[in-house]
């Protein structure tokens, strides 16, 4: 189970919370799109699009806009499914640091949908993220970490991830309940690895 944070639904309240934590955006604007871009999602998405457009094209992008749109291309939200395009947004997002879009970046690589399938690609965006504090990444972090482990120090990154997951209820809420379903997977993997040592 990997977190695919908005790829499967993207007018959730989680996503409202996201644009409230863009960065250089200005107040009002966040709570513009958290008052009626989304309701106008379904009804005009044009004027949707328009508008994340205008913000992304300004001197100072708006990151979330960026993101946002990449992730509503990848879902088909303004007509046809746009891979290409939706790839452009989310990569531009990323390079101005949002973690969302790192960790969705993690998400094309780990999937193999978006780009050549690679975990640990995948993992490398997806400690990135979470070095930011993003919940849904410390848990795809210590997911992959978890069933790639070759050595214990794998096992133990697992181990510290997914304790920030579980930790970490404002971005993953009853997630979190999964994520100590595998760190207790993960220290019993440490103890059986530590055990195969001692007797190998």
């Amino acid at each position: 189970m990997i977190f695919r944070s908005f790829c499967s639904t993207i007018c959730g309240f989680y996503l409202l919370i996201v644009v409230c934590i863009s960065d250089n955006v200005a107040v009002a604007e966040n709570q513009f799109i958290n008052s009626y871009i989304f309701k106008w999602l379904d009804k005009q998405p044009k004027i949707v699009e328009s508008y994340l457009m205008s913000s992304s094209r300004e001197k100072s992008p708006n990151s979330t806009a960026l993101y946002l749109l990449g992730i509503l291309h990848l879902n088909g939200t303004f007509g046809e499914r746009n891979v290409k395009k939706a790839d452009w947004y989310i990569t531009k997002a990323a390079n101005m640091g949002l973690p969302e879009a790192i960790n969705s970046i993690g998400d094309g690589y780990y999937s193999g949908d978006i780009r050549e399938k690679n975990a640990e690609v995948a993992l490398e965006f997806y400690e990135k993220a979470a070095s930011l504090g993003f919940g849904p990444a410390q848990f795809n972090a210590g997911v992959v970490l978890l069933k790639t482990a070759k050595c214990k120090q794998d096992l133990k990154k697992a181990i510290f991830f997914l304790d920030k997951a579980e930790k970490n209820s404002d971005d993953l809420g009853e997630i979190t309940k999964s994520a100590l379903r595998y760190k207790i997977e993960a220290k019993r993997k440490f103890r059986d690895f530590q055990q195969h040592q001692m007797h190998g």
